[in-house]
């Protein structure tokens, strides 16, 4: 089964400076309890699936430095969550 198979902790100061670009959560957003990233073939067209569906992105098809490109957004219930495109992490 192709996919990501990928395990990683994340502070949230290291969540906000992903999303914001600072340490601090902003203090308008609910704290995110825990974050969940999912790896997809094509984040143009997964990106474009979540606007569709009403999501409010804090990012968006961003290219990360290193080259994965991620998209993010919080979930009703308050949760980090992340699409991303990162091929070199898909095994066969």
């Amino acid at each position: 089964m192709k996919g990501c198979r990928h395990f990683a902790l994340w502070p949230l100061a290291q969540a906000a400076q992903s999303c914001f670009g600072r340490d601090e959560w902003p203090s308008d957003l609910a704290r995110p309890q825990a974050w969940l990233e999912f790896d997809v073939e094509n984040i143009a067209i997964a990106t474009e699936g979540l606007l569709a569906r009403g999501c409010q992105l804090l990012v968006s098809d961003r290219q990360e430095p290193w080259g994965q490109r991620v998209t993010r957004f919080l979930s009703p219930e308050g949760l980090l969550l992340a699409v991303s495109e990162t091929p070199w992490l898909r095994g066969s």
